[in-house]
């Protein structure tokens, strides 16, 4: 007998944390110098923000995970359910604490302090397999190889790369810590790379954005796009260099954005825009983000991103 497996548009495997932050008066946090709590929020953070983000801009969204069974990990699921977000597949343990990482922001600045529990497992569970052979993207972050487990995600990544299954894979602050193994693997099995300036030159050693480029599209990626802040982003392809200027708004938070812009370049990619308008899409999304405080439910809506973007987001038209 069959069975049905349901399809999404993109799928998140692992880095399901909490945030818990907090908006202080200034950087740097010193011993013996009190600071006013001007603000603070608990909110799902990691993944958990660009599959908020992808479900309100439209998106089929599915999280492929583990949280442990305690107040964090039911929070978190609770919210990510009444974001249209697919949780029926994360897996509730006795065994893992739902990871808490604690933010803090100042003038639009942030910082993570926070701890990771890898499980040590090596293979995904067989449900996880079949979702992302019927997924249209695969999406994986960097935090997920601590968050989840190093062998868990490059069994995620195999099973798409067999299936065809785009990857999306953006390596975050910790792509200094992934080693160059695991690095190059997920780069050379990604359809697109999606990373920081800084990222592209710990990823390369390069600090020229262009050599850097060029040194990631080697690994085999369609498109290297660049995150650059209130600069906007640049996308990168074998033939082109296409710079696209961010937006201007005011910023209370940065924590989040980089998540909500991934989720505009994987809907312009699957939707097969140009890379000029998926770069235009992707700014609206993090600059609408990076107005509020904190992430999880404070990531774009879709109003505030059609306002930015100028017309009405329907099934990748406008």
């Amino acid at each position: 007998m069959s069975v049905t497996v349901d399809s999404f548009d993109v799928l998140a495997v692992g880095d399901l944390v909490v945030d818990f932050v907090v908006e202080i008066d200034r950087f740097p946090v010193e011993a013996g110098r009190f600071q006013i709590d001007h603000g603070h929020v608990l909110e799902p953070g990691g993944a958990c923000n660009l599959l908020i983000a992808a479900s309100r801009i439209g998106l089929k969204t599915g999280a492929l995970s583990r949280v442990g069974d305690d107040l964090h990990g039911h929070f978190l699921l609770d919210v990510l359910r009444a974001e249209g977000v697919d949780v029926s597949a994360v897996e509730i343990s006795p065994q893992k604490r739902t990871v808490v990482v604690l933010t803090l922001v100042a003038g639009g600045e942030h910082t993570f302090i926070g701890g990771m529990q890898a499980s040590p497992d090596l293979t995904i569970p067989d449900n996880w397999r079949e979702r992302i052979r019927h997924s249209q993207a695969l999406f994986v972050e960097g935090y997920a190889f601590a968050e989840l487990s190093p062998g868990m995600v490059l069994d995620a990544i195999a099973t798409a790369q067999a299936a065809g299954t785009p990857i999306f894979f953006d390596p975050g602050p910790e792509v200094h810590n992934l080693g160059q193994e695991r690095l190059e693997l997920a780069l050379s099995a990604s359809r697109v790379v999606v990373l920081t300036a800084e990222e592209a030159a710990l990823a390369t050693g390069s600090d020229d954005p262009l050599e850097a480029a060029r040194r990631l599209l080697s690994f085999g990626p369609e498109w290297v796009v660049v995150k650059q802040g209130a600069a906007g982003c640049a996308v990168f392809s074998l033939d082109a260099h296409t710079q696209i200027p961010g937006y201007t708004v005011t910023v209370q938070d940065t924590s989040g954005a980089g998540d909500s812009f991934d989720a505009g370049v994987i809907y312009g990619y699957l939707h097969g825009w140009t890379p000029e308008r998926t770069g235009r899409f992707a700014n609206a999304i993090g600059a609408a983000t990076v107005s509020k405080l904190g992430a999880g439910r404070q990531v774009a809506t879709r109003a505030e991103v059609e306002a930015l973007w100028g017309g009405e987001i329907v099934n990748g038209e406008w």
